[in-house]
């Protein structure tokens, strides 16, 4: 039996528009991406007051490390636990549930049945 495949709402099939090209790619790739994951979070369900925050703590986080998610090391998270703990004096839950958002949108990427990955 054959099975038809069908694009998974977030998928880099659904967000990325071929033939265009993009001023600054690397700011269309992440902004597609984020698209991606809010598509892939309205499909399980969740509501826009949950994807709204973490949208804006990728967005956080994008800006403290200076480098696109494809670039994101440990490190990174590292030094921004530390600066979240040392410079905001965050509560360690509270560095652990940003953590989980962090952790949520790079499992994400990399699941290859959404396409962000290399091929």
């Amino acid at each position: 039996m054959h099975q038809r495949k069908v694009a998974l709402e977030g998928s880099a099939q659904l967000e990325l528009v071929s033939g265009v090209v993009q001023l600054r790619p690397e700011n269309a790739m992440f902004d597609a991406m984020l698209r991606g994951w809010r598509a892939q979070q309205k499909s399980r369900g969740l509501k826009d007051d949950t994807i709204g925050p973490r949208e804006r703590l990728i967005r956080r986080f994008l800006e403290f490390a200076n480098d696109y998610p494809w670039q994101w090391t440990p490190a990174h998270m590292d030094e921004w636990s530390v600066s979240l703990t040392s410079d905001k004096h965050l509560a360690p839950s509270t560095i652990r549930s940003y953590q989980g958002t962090v952790r949520l949108f790079s499992e994400f990427l990399i699941d290859g049945r959404y396409g962000w990955g290399p091929a």
